[in-house]
């Protein structure tokens, strides 16, 4: 195995327990503070980690692909830890760790819609069977009597669902139109830039009073800086990297992982583990399995 190859395999499995984590601290956070105080404060403080960068490389920001970079750095740390904090409010870290791993399949989907990469007919019945996966978890209720096995009712797992088909895109757009611009100064720019709205978001809310009033709210803000510096930060240039020594579709498979990470410690949180989590997740690893076995590709036109 060569270390290109090696390199990819342990980035990923970083990545996976990273991101397998994120999902508890969220709800963690979401415990003191409100859904969008908790996204807002992810993105304020890892942008605060890129700042010496930012201004140590202030020179060598590649102006000309800024555009790409705030699209990418929109689609990936902008909008989805907003989709995810608002769906935790009423969806389980497990269920939402499950859901996040619909991620290859629109990396596929975009690749082939948008970027005009061409797959076999078996990409599509993939995508298809990971979004039955989907609304298995989403849909399907774990238990009860008389009441039927649909819960139409709850729909905040689809706000996961989009914040997925958002990171499906934005991997492709890094592989396709930032391939040439460093991992480092993508992930610093995007949240330097995104940190400033929220900045201003959150000095109009009462976040930095909470945790004064309650010393109990520390242990939020505490798991809210290491989903930041970590979950968001770290683990967003490492995915930067791992595109870069593979493809997008590789670096996607982080959410073969990251599910298990994600079950483990809502099992160890106490969280109602079902057999609809493992059918739902068998299901769209099915979906991403057929998917992959149309892997190979030539672009169109």
């Amino acid at each position: 195995m060569n270390k290109s190859k090696l390199d990819s395999i342990l980035l990923l499995a970083v990545l996976s327990i990273i991101w397998g984590s994120s999902f508890i601290l969220m709800k963690k956070g979401l415990v003191s503070y409100s859904a969008p105080q908790v996204a807002s404060m992810r993105i304020l403080f890892a942008g605060l980690v890129f700042v010496p960068i930012i201004i140590l490389r202030f020179k060598s920001i590649p102006w000309n692909k800024f555009g790409y970079i705030l699209l990418f750095g929109i689609l990936e740390v902008g909008i989805p830890p907003y989709l995810y904090t608002f769906a935790q409010t009423h969806v389980d870290s497990s269920t939402a760790g499950i859901l996040n791993s619909l991620v290859p399949l629109f990396t596929l989907a975009i690749g082939m819609v948008v970027f005009k990469l061409r797959y076999r007919w078996t990409t599509t019945l993939g995508v298809f069977i990971g979004l039955l996966g989907a609304f298995i978890i989403t849909f399907m209720k774990n238990g009860g009597s008389g009441q039927g096995l649909i819960n139409l009712g709850n729909s905040y797992g689809l706000l996961i669902v989009f914040a997925t088909l958002l990171y499906g895109i934005a991997g492709n757009v890094l592989k396709e139109k930032l391939n040439d611009v460093s991992g480092t100064m993508i992930t610093a720019v995007a949240f330097v830039t995104l940190a400033i709205p929220a900045g201003i978001y959150l000095f109009t809310t009462n976040f930095l009073s909470i945790p004064i009033t309650n010393h109990s709210n520390l242990y939020s803000l505490g798991a809210i800086i290491i989903l930041a510096v970590f979950g968001s930060a770290l683990a967003i240039l490492l995915f930067s990297k791992l595109i870069k020594l593979s493809n997008a579709l590789f670096a996607s498979f982080v959410t073969y992982l990251i599910p298990f990470v994600s079950l483990l410690w809502g099992w160890m949180d106490g969280e109602n583990i079902s057999i609809i989590h493992f059918s739902s997740l068998v299901v769209i690893f099915l979906g991403i399995y057929i998917a992959n076995k149309s892997e190979k590709r030539v672009k169109t036109g």
